[in-house]
């Protein structure tokens, strides 16, 4: 039981599972682009900067999760951490300084700990997988 629970495949999928379950608040960020409630139109361009960035994150996170055993290393696992901390830090980072920089409802709460929650435990599982890479020593001298 406990193999399944720290296999690669299930940190994979819980990263998945977090990721999915953000598709509603990302997606979000991509409808406010147009949306004439937030003006002036230079906002729209802050949605879309935001939208690409959240995207070019996660394709990271997978890359770096579904890469080659050769890839996985220390480093490639830090990276990740940084990148979801990158990304789901700031839904609560600002908000003790600012409470406009808080979720603006407790269903976006609840959504941003629905995705948080299982990404960061799949990175957390996902880290003895990356640990130990003996297979550097004979791969590149």
């Amino acid at each position: 039981m406990l193999n399944a629970m720290t296999s690669l495949w299930t940190a994979r999928v819980l990263v998945i599972i977090g990721f999915i379950a953000g598709y509603g608040s990302v997606g979000s960020t991509f409808e406010h682009i147009g949306d004439e409630r937030f003006l002036p139109t230079h906002v729209w361009y802050h949605f879309f900067r935001e939208g690409m960035g959240d995207v070019a994150t996660m394709v990271a996170i997978l890359m770096i999760l579904f890469a080659a055993p050769r890839f996985r290393t220390p480093v490639t696992w830090w990276l990740m951490l940084i990148l979801m901390i990158g990304f789901y830090g700031p839904f609560w980072m600002g908000m003790p300084f600012r409470p406009e920089l808080a979720a603006p409802s407790m269903n976006a709460e609840i959504i941003h700990l629905s995705m948080a929650i299982p990404a960061f435990l799949g990175c957390c599982l996902a880290y003895r997988h990356f640990a130990k890479p003996a297979h550097l020593a004979t791969e590149f001298g």
